[in-house]
């Protein structure tokens, strides 16, 4: 029994390594404090305390290797053969060489960036500290190919390679493996729903499809944001940012109005426990009055939608529709005649003659600037926590949970004010060194958020028609012209129209903002949720012929809006469905490692869809150990979003409705016709129903949207790694291309009455004179042919001496296929400018603690093309800059910036809000002083 047991403490002794040592400087020996040091092939690991000294046991046998890595310097790896080791000195060196960057996303293990086999981009913890940008997710605007559409301060959506959106639905982000959709909107909100700079890793994204590796809707980018893991970096940070923007000066540089207050605070709290467990807990609070829509350009029926012919007021225009200005929709004075004398007045029909329909009877009624009614103040929080415990060396199980809300605006048909909206996250994850399992899901609430065009129009409906009927009718009876009595029906309108700020205003907004649009107001409900789980596992250690990694997941959609947003079934239940998916992908290097051939395939699932199959095929070959060219093929696709399928929605100017059989019926979309909207606007202008042309494409059956990439790129390193070139060629071919159809039917019973008179003569003359209802309608199909694309870009970054530093990148993009989309009725909706630039300067180390950076970006004029409207978004250029000093005393860090320094006005998509400068000062305090 005695000799049992000092045999089982002989073998225990054996398999156990213990290591101690210290981590310095190489260059001052000073000690590094919050050094990451992990075992290779397991998830154990330790740091160094602030005196740089470290110890670790690990329960294996020797061999071990220990990978020791540190912000802004070299990782090293060590291997121990011994049980014992003590008293080691490991010296790290400086990072100053391009292309040490490891990443993660493209292949879904890790390799250098420099032999990825698709184009990736990356910013690392220095490039996230030393941003120019207010926060680390505008920073993102400085890689290359990628463009910004800035809605607000908190809500900018990414776009890549063309087709860019306020909501980009063709773009995945992803939060630790987490998707950071909306569920209800199937795009991700910004970084409203995310990481604050604290707790920030790491960004990688891919341009281009990614669907073989992250399933659908990949489709042009991908964006993997990391959080620190508290085993890895622990201690108390914090930071407070305030500054000021919205500073407006005039020829002599006097303010001509108050600097509204910039304000962010933040935190971040991690803490190990003898390196088996650890947990987290960050936090942050935005608070700023927004930058507001500012268009007043006309795009009303005088402009034919051209709003470059347009001027920026009403004048005597009584069809004006300002970009910006709302509440002011198209009605004609029989229209409301109409309405009346449905509702019982007994006085308009003996005149009804006098009151015309048509383009004679038309006009908008008086509407209000966005920055009279819509509050502009943002805030944004964030709280995050992450529980993590080490079941032994090999296996870690987390727990993650992150929540999100604040109030901001987005543009999509009308622009949304998110007023008390958040989106929660939890996930549970269990991961070893060669897999992992994750479940999470996504829970959404809409708040109190409004549509502010359907408010301001409503407020209109309540107020202004009825006085400015009355007057025109009474003009007209006293035998004033059509036009005069347009003139006095808008002085009598205008004078009795409550204002913004008005008890009268003030009650009725918030009357109808508190009504659901499905009960004739402005509220939007959107309480939509996801599942999903999702597992990967690396079989390379277990297959000797190749490298080989394969996964799968399950996602379940529930859509819960109360008929507000998405339709209900037959059954007045809500809409759910589910997706599931599966890959492979398999690596094979030869020549030594100097070829590496990769080759991937994803098969998709979607209930309400035919499965897809997503391959990718890939090569790269490295030459003179630095040069590095890669080739491939890859094929993206993305499911119709919940909305292309199931969107019932009002958004005053039409009815957008989902593409499916469902709503096909409920609407009558094949028993009751249906005419293109231009062809009727043509038609009402000529007085001609011949004009009238039908719609027939309803009826196709509705597919998922496919890409087909072919790229080329070279990625190598020149004067001893002092110059980094990167630079890629893609041509993209769209097969099932979504885009949206316009058109109108006549509902002389309701939207799904039935219309015995459709297609008739009579009836076709009364949809063309005004005097039958109608209704205009927005709704998704699949182009004919292919839509084709193609771009390049070029970076070069170089290291000059004394750690300064000089870079920049360009990106060209190309719809081909532009006049083929137009040809079939459709808006290209490309929005993308041709050509863009970046170029920064800096040193994060000019002295010991002094550092700046300088970033400049400029991007071409380009047409953007959306629901919203149609415009030309002129070209801008915009200065950033930041001077950081480090105070080692106080362990913290004071940051002075500046986003678009010259406060140079600039907008990036139609209707969004003109951006001018933030200026601000930060101090961020950190534990280990990284």
């Amino acid at each position: 029994m005695v000799l049992l047991t000092m045999q089982t403490i002989t073998l225990s002794a054996q398999t156990q390594v213990s290591v101690s040592g210290s981590v310095v400087d190489d260059a001052t020996g000073e000690s590094l404090p919050g050094v990451n040091i992990r075992v290779k092939d397991k998830v154990i690991g330790t740091i160094t305390l602030p005196d740089g000294k470290f110890s670790l046991t690990v329960k294996d046998a020797p061999p071990i290797t220990l990978i020791f890595s540190y912000v802004g310097y070299k990782p090293q790896e060590l291997e121990i053969n011994q049980n014992n080791v003590s008293n080691l000195e490991i010296r790290m060196e400086e990072s100053v060489l391009f292309g040490e960057e490891v990443v993660v996303s493209a292949s879904r293990v890790e390799e250098s960036i420099l032999t990825s086999p698709v184009s990736i981009e990356k910013l690392d913890i220095l490039d996230i500290q030393n941003t120019t940008g207010a926060t680390f997710y505008e920073g993102l605007a400085s890689l290359k190919g990628v463009d910004f559409s800035t809605q607000s301060l908190t809500f900018k959506s990414i776009n890549t390679r063309g087709f860019g959106a306020n909501g980009n639905t063709r773009f995945v982000q992803l939060i630790d493996g987490i998707d950071n959709q909306a569920p209800g909107l199937n795009f991700a909100v910004g970084n409203i729903v995310g990481i604050n700079d604290l707790d920030l890793e790491s960004a990688e994204m891919i341009p281009g499809a990614a669907s073989a590796l992250y399933g659908p809707n990949a489709i042009n980018g991908i964006l993997l944001l990391n959080s620190k893991n508290p085993f890895d970096y622990q201690g108390f940070s914090a930071y407070a940012k305030t500054g000021v923007n919205s500073v407006e000066t005039n020829a002599t540089g006097q303010m001509e109005q108050n600097a509204e207050l910039y304000q962010d605070y933040g935190f971040r709290w991690a803490k190990s426990f003898n390196n088996k467990l650890a947990f987290k807990i960050t936090g942050s609070y935005l608070r700023a009055n927004d930058f507001v829509g500012t268009d007043t350009r006309d795009q009303g029926f005088a402009t034919f939608g051209v709003v470059e012919r347009g001027a920026d007021s009403r004048g005597n225009n009584r069809f004006y529709n300002g970009v910006n200005t709302y509440g002011d929709f198209d009605i004609t004075v029989g229209q409301i005649a109409d309405i009346a004398i449905a509702g019982g007045n007994t006085t308009l029909p003996a005149i009804r003659t006098l009151i015309p329909d048509g383009v004679d009877g038309l006009f908008t009624p008086t509407g209000f600037d966005e920055a009279t009614f819509v509050d502009n103040t943002t805030e944004s929080i964030k709280i995050g926590g992450a529980l993590h415990y080490r079941l032994n060396d090999n296996l870690e199980l987390l727990g993650q949970f992150n929540y999100g809300s604040g109030s901001t605006v987005y543009t999509a048909n009308d622009r949304f004010v998110l007023d008390n909206f958040s989106i929660s996250t939890a996930k549970l994850e269990l991961k070893g060194s060669d897999f992992y399992v994750r479940a999470y899901t996504t829970q959404e609430n809409s708040g109190d958020s409004y549509a502010a065009n359907t408010l301001a129009t409503r407020i209109n409906q309540a107020t202004y028609l009825e006085p400015y009927l009355l007057t025109f009718a009474g003009a007209r009876l006293a035998g004033q012209s059509i036009e005069a009595s347009h003139a006095a029906a808008r002085l009598s309108a205008d004078a009795g129209q409550p204002q913004p700020g008005s008890a009268t205003f003030d009650a009725l907004a918030d009357q109808i903002r508190g009504t659901s649009i499905a009960q004739g107001g402005a509220k939007f409900l959107d309480n939509s949720n996801l599942y999903h789980v999702e597992g990967s596992w690396d079989l390379t250690d277990k297959i000797d012929w190749a490298e080989v990694v394969v996964g799968a997941n399950w996602r379940r959609y529930g859509l819960v809006s109360e008929g507000t947003l998405f339709a209900l079934d037959n059954n007045n239940e809500e809409i759910s469905f589910t997706e599931w998916g599966a890959y492979t992908q398999i690596t094979k290097r030869f020549l030594d490692d100097n070829l590496k051939i990769q080759g991937s395939m994803r098969y998709d699932k979607n209930e309400n869809f035919e499965g897809q199959l997503s391959p990718r095929i890939s090569a790269v070959g490295t030459l003179a150990g630095n040069h590095n060219i890669r080739g491939s093929f890859q094929r993206g696709f993305r499911i119709p979003t919940t909305q292309d399928q199931f969107i019932d929605l009002d958004v005053v100017t039409r009815r957008l409705i989902g593409s499916n059989s469902l709503l096909v019926d409920r609407y009558n979309f094949q028993s009751n016709q249906i005419y293109t909207t231009n062809s009727v606007n043509a038609a009402r202008a000529a007085g001609d129903a011949s004009l009238l042309v039908n719609e027939v494409r309803v009826n196709q059956d509705f597919d998922t949207e496919k890409v087909n990439t072919f790229e080329v790129g070279y990625k190598g390193l020149f004067l001893d790694g002092r110059l980094l070139v990167d630079a890629y060629y893609y041509h993209s071919v769209y097969n099932d291309f979504i885009a949206e159809i316009d058109f109108t039917q006549a509902v002389p019973n309701g939207l799904t009455g039935a219309n015995p008179d459709s297609g008739t003569p009579a009836q076709r003359d009364a949809i063309v004179n005004g005097t039958v209802a109608t209704q205009r309608y927005g709704f998704d199909i699949n182009a004919d042919g292919q839509v084709k694309s193609q771009g390049w870009a070029v970076q070069l970054d170089y290291t000059l001496d004394g750690g300064y530093f000089i870079g920049g990148n360009v990106a060209f993009n190309e719809l081909i296929s532009q006049q083929d989309l137009l040809d079939q009725g459709f808006r290209a909706s490309y929005n993308t400018p041709k050509y863009r630039y970046n170029i920064k300067f800096g040193n994060r180390k000019v002295t010991d603690n002094l550092g700046f950076n300088i970033t400049y970006r400029w991007q071409q004029a380009y047409l953007w093309e959306s629901s919203f409207g149609v415009g030309v978004i002129p070209e801008y250029g915009s200065l950033n800059a930041q001077v950081s000093y480090k105070v080692p005393e106080w362990k913290s860090t004071i940051k002075l910036g500046a986003s678009n320094l010259l406060n140079e006005r600039y907008t990036t998509s139609f209707g969004n809000p003109n951006i001018g400068g933030i200026y601000y000062v930060q101090i961020t305090f950190d534990e280990f002083f990284k």
